[in-house]
């Protein structure tokens, strides 16, 4: 794609995967596709660009963008690098889609429903908020990040909380399920035999 994109996706996928013996759970399969493909595919359709925060593309032919040394640590690291790019690369678009790697039955509206109305915005289901799947205003997450010592590893949350982030509500549950251990490979693919 050429020129600045309008709305952009970031694919979260710097984790370390302790609970999966440390594999990358991009990689892993899942019903013959590995996990980034599942949320590649559904997150591309809904954007004009996808980047990955994370050491690797995947051979995607996507742009990666890794923690930055001057930035923060944990997850909030694949937030500031995809800020960094984004103002450098992308000024026309005024925030960015997060989704994480290990969630293959994300959203199809996501984008759409949390681009919304305006400001950083972050789903919620059956009560609970998920701030890996969010909307971040550049502006107001440049702000933030950058008023935090280097190093510093703010919580998604508590990041999500300081931005009056709006809530939007989903109803389905299987939507946010996440990846996190071997077992949950086998929960996943009876979700899709069911039809997840």
């Amino acid at each position: 794609m050429t020129g600045s994109p309008r709305s952009l996706g970031v694919i979260l996928a710097g984790g370390a995967a302790r609970r999966m013996d440390g594999v990358d759970k991009g990689a892993v399969s899942l019903a013959g596709k590995r996990l980034f493909d599942h949320v590649y595919e559904r997150l591309a359709a809904q954007v004009d660009r996808v980047l990955v925060a994370g050491p690797h593309d995947y051979d995607a032919g996507l742009t990666a963008v890794e923690d930055r040394p001057d930035g923060p640590a944990g997850p909030a690291a694949g937030l500031y690098a995809a800020l960094a790019w984004l103002e450098k690369n992308a000024t026309d678009a005024r925030g960015f889609v997060t989704a994480p790697v290990d969630a293959p039955f994300l959203p199809r509206d996501l984008a759409d429903r949390l681009h919304g109305e305006g400001g950083s915005a972050v789903a919620r289901c059956a009560g609970r908020r998920h701030p890996t799947f969010a909307y971040w205003d550049a502006g107001d997450l440049s702000a933030y990040l950058r008023a935090r010592n280097r190093g510093e590893a703010p919580a998604l949350h508590d990041i999500a909380a300081s931005l009056n982030a709006r809530d939007v509500d989903f109803d389905d549950e299987t939507a946010f399920f996440n990846v996190n251990a071997p077992a949950d490979i086998k929960a996943a693919e009876a979700l899709i035999v069911g039809g997840g």
